[in-house]
């Protein structure tokens, strides 16, 4: 159950990396009254944004860049599109470990980066992007 649930937000909130650039918020109530998705997110920073510099410059500057504005419509623009980093933590964290499909992939960083190295990259792009508290 939890693997289905951790495919489901995966793919349902693909927004960290790619896709349309759409997670569905639209303020505090959505159409239709419907509660922003967001509005309850762990946006804490789960590891050391410190450590997390050197592995965003290695596993994730070539899409991103340097900058987090993505280049060349490969990856997701943390600074154009601030909604990507509203997203819980658990959410982001399944996106990178998991990966990302739609108009725009990431590739997964399970085997690629451990579970703290994912934190702590996660934790530099919410300190130097926002969306962190």
């Amino acid at each position: 159950m939890r693997y289905v649930l951790m495919i489901l937000l995966a793919g349902v909130l693909a927004a960290g990396c790619g896709d349309d650039g759409s997670d569905g918020a639209e303020g505090a109530e959505g159409a239709g009254g419907e509660e922003d998705p967001n509005a309850n997110a762990d946006t804490s920073m789960p590891g050391d944004p410190a450590a997390g510099e050197a592995i965003y410059t290695a596993s994730c500057v070539a899409c991103h860049g340097a900058d987090g504005r993505g280049n060349g419509g490969v990856g997701g623009d943390f600074i154009g599109e601030p909604e990507r980093l509203q997203q819980d933590n658990a959410v982001l964290l399944a996106k990178i470990a998991d990966g990302i499909t739609g108009n725009r992939v990431m590739p997964p960083h399970r085997d690629i980066l451990s579970e703290q190295e994912r934190k702590d990259a996660l934790s530099y792009i919410r300190q130097q992007w926002g969306g962190g508290e």
